[in-house]
């Protein structure tokens, strides 16, 4: 009996576990442990598109200008409505993966659009800060090229293996560091120490989470070829 297919999105870019699958799954004859196949993915085209879940990835992507709007307008009062803004857009990442896993509100939408708008609302946060001169470039490049990276080749593993790898601990430990230091470098009156600190982590984070990110997409790849292999 095929593993169910929880949640609305990519759990690897969010702390709630959006496609977070237990246990294993035969296809084939073969034994495959912590993937789904993508095939689960296209049977959700049936389920309507217009529901919680999607709702509110769609009210997250809408807060994205909000957000950057805000830090525009530069003053003490603005400070505090963007970091009140992106905090209530990072509470509905977890938000809407809960009530997808609850109420089954999987979509193929929702499993593209999701992942997508969390990392518009990290990388868009932090180019706008970064172009206002609040943290360095540097730090905004090393994360939005991990985060092109993984979705180019997350979209391969689709494409050509017809598989899915659910988040790891690095990942996830990854966008709640990213999500900190966000806030921090939003939030008025914060030590630069404790900013730069968090910056810090959350690059790390977010480097080691790529390369284990590869290097498990690399032996599914090897595995899956094994498989494949006719019995001598």
């Amino acid at each position: 009996m095929p593993e169910q297919l929880s949640g609305n999105g990519d759990a690897d870019a969010d702390p709630g576990g959006h496609v977070e699958v237990v246990g294993s799954h035969n296809t084939g004859g073969s034994h495959r442990s912590g993937l789904f196949n993508a095939g689960q993915l296209r049977s959700e085209r049936a389920r309507p598109w217009l529901n919680v879940p999607n709702l509110l990835t769609g009210l997250r992507l809408l807060l994205i200008p909000v957000i950057l709007g805000l830090l525009i307008v530069g003053s003490h009062v603005a400070s505090w409505w963007a970091f009140a803004t992106f905090v209530f857009a990072a509470l509905t990442d977890t938000v809407d993966g809960w009530v997808a896993r609850r109420w089954h509100g999987v979509t193929r939408w929702g499993q593209l659009a999701d992942p997508i708008a969390d990392k518009l609302l990290i990388i868009g946060t932090l180019s706008a800060l970064a172009a206002l001169n609040r943290l360095p470039w540097w730090a905004v490049i090393v994360i939005a090229f991990r985060e092109v990276g993984v979705t180019l080749l997350r979209v391969r593993l689709i494409e050509h293996h017809e598989a899915v790898m659910p988040a790891s601990r690095w990942g996830k430990a990854k966008t709640l560091s990213q999500v900190i230091a966000v806030a921090l470098f939003l939030l008025p009156a914060v030590a630069e120490m404790i900013r730069v600190t968090a910056l810090y982590i959350a690059v790390g984070l977010t480097v080691v989470s790529g390369i284990d990110y590869a290097f498990r997409a690399g032996r599914l790849v090897r595995d899956e070829e094994s498989d494949d292999e006719p019995s001598q």
